[in-house]
This record gives structure tokens, sequence and C-alpha cells, in this order.
């Protein structure tokens, strides 16, 4: 191996420099545009599934179908 890729010196230490520390208050200043957040026009749900009182692949059929309807109406009513 060549001396260009050797990265340490004879005592196992590096030669990179260390990285400075996450500063949250400059990240936020050179950032302003990823710090706002964006609104939640989410409708807070009860996330439990109705007991249908099938099988679990019938409980299950009944979840997805019950929440691709819920997603359905929630997407037009942004919509309109």
């Amino acid at each position: 191996m060549s001396d260009i890729y050797v990265m340490q010196n004879a005592k196992g230490e590096t030669n990179s420099p260390t990285p400075a520390e996450f500063d949250p208050a400059r990240w936020a200043l050179l950032n302003p545009w990823l710090s706002e957040g964006q609104p939640d026009d989410r409708t807070p749900m009860n996330g439990s599934v109705k007991d249908s009182g099938g099988t679990p692949s019938v409980q299950r059929s009944f979840a997805r179908r019950t929440h691709q309807a819920m997603f359905k109406k929630w997407s037009q009513a942004r919509h309109d």
C-alpha cells in the first residue's frame, strides 16, 4: 500500500480534522426554510381497528378497505 493512502501516523492517530459539534441554533440560522415545519392538516383519529368478528386476515382486509375509504374522503376534502 502506498504512503498516500495511509491516514495514520506511527502512534495510530489520524490526520483527519475532528468534525465540529452540531449547533442547532447555527443550523436553523443557515437553513431557515428547513426549520419552518409543515402544517399538519390530518384529522386526529382513533387508530384501533373495529373488531369485524372474522379471522385475522378478514380483519386486516376490513381495516385496509376502511383506511383506503378514509384516505379517499380526506384527499377529496383537501382538493375542494
